[in-house]
């Protein structure tokens, strides 16, 4: 299982196919509006500032449209545009809104390399740039709104998005992330064990998982892998949860009567039940596939405890005595299906 593991870290990242949206509604909320692209993309929305009406009504009616062309005709005869950044949807103005006073990094391609951009509380008065350069004049050049939002509006939308999160003052608003998903271990699945588990997001870059793993089936006398096991882990994550990169703290149970395994002579001409305890560290990945599915490889090393009987085999009937082992091994092995309940 380690192996087959193994060889899955070696495939790619996962990305979902663009997919075609599907918008209809008669006098609608914008709100219902950005909801149902949501529903149907990879993709959540953000505001640059909180005075975006999600109230106003509109009519739209487009099938099978380029997310693209629904973004045009939602933000036709407003003041706000939008630009797109990973799985994100920034809707900004495209006018000059008021602030408090910041102090803003942008390029100037054709005087300073780099000038600050000094927004007064009173912005209806006038703004002040000044070159970083000490080398530069020291003198402050004074300029109007009206030239400010020109230059602002001959500045590509990227960068007007890289400036707006400088602003010490501008929050968006939380994208949407998932908070609830549950999965079901392959690797588990396909030694007939019945596996599955759920996960919950507890923090901006913490979660918890719990997984299960249960195999009542008895295969003949000589060959059995019955067993019930409970994996508590808290994971922390890189980025954010359920995306990208991950390292886990997890703890162990399991409950089992193996017999015949073919891992070494000891374990294949024996029968052994009893209990196991153990600790370990995990790190793992998760690939996206959808805005509902993903797929997740992760792998774990630990201290475990084991109490057991041990039986002789052919008939693993005859008692040899109770003993106990401690040793580091793999704790944690898993490539799971993953459905985000919420």
């Amino acid at each position: 299982m380690i192996l087959f593991l193994l060889c899955f870290y070696a495939l790619p990242a996962l990305s979902a196919q663009e997919s075609s949206v599907t918008v209809v509604g008669q006098n609608i909320p914008v709100s219902e509006v950005l909801s149902q692209i949501e529903s149907q993309t990879k993709y959540s929305f953000a505001f640059v500032n909180s005075n975006f009406n999600t109230n106003r009504k509109i009519t739209i009616r487009l099938h099978d449209a380029d997310l693209k062309t629904v973004l045009d005709k939602l933000l036709a005869d407003t003041d706000y545009t939008y630009t797109i950044r990973k799985n994100l949807i920034f809707l900004s103005t495209t006018k000059t809104s008021k602030k408090k006073e910041n102090l803003v990094h942008v390029k100037d391609t054709k005087e300073s390399p780099l000038v600050s951009v000094k927004v007064d509380k009173e912005l209806n008065e006038e703004i002040k740039i000044m070159p970083v350069d000490l080398s530069l004049p020291s003198e402050s050049k004074h300029v109007t709104l009206e030239s400010i939002s020109s230059a602002k509006d001959s500045l590509d939308l990227n960068k007007m998005v890289d400036i707006l999160n400088n602003l010490t003052d501008w929050r968006p608003i939380q994208a949407k992330t998932p908070l609830w998903a549950v999965k079901s271990n392959l690797l588990f699945d396909i030694t007939s064990s019945i596996a599955f588990g759920t996960e919950f997001k507890v923090g901006e870059r913490y979660s918890i998982d719990l997984s299960f793993s249960y195999n009542p089936w008895e295969f003949n006398v000589n060959k059995n892998m019955k067993h019930i096991l409970v994996q508590p882990e808290i994971r922390y994550w890189l980025c954010e949860p359920f995306s990208g990169h991950f390292f886990g703290l997890h703890g162990v149970y399991a409950y089992y009567n193996l017999t015949g395994l073919p891992f070494s002579d000891y374990m294949k001409s024996s029968r052994l039940q009893g209990d196991l305890y153990g600790v370990g560290f995990s790190y793992g990945y998760q690939w996206g596939m959808s805005k509902r599915w993903s797929l997740e490889g992760n792998f774990g090393m630990g201290y475990v405890h084991a109490d057991y009987d041990r039986y002789a085999c052919k008939n693993c009937k005859k008692f040899l005595g109770s003993e106990s082992k401690n040793f580091f091994t793999p704790t944690k092995a898993s490539l799971s299906v993953i459905y985000f309940i919420k």
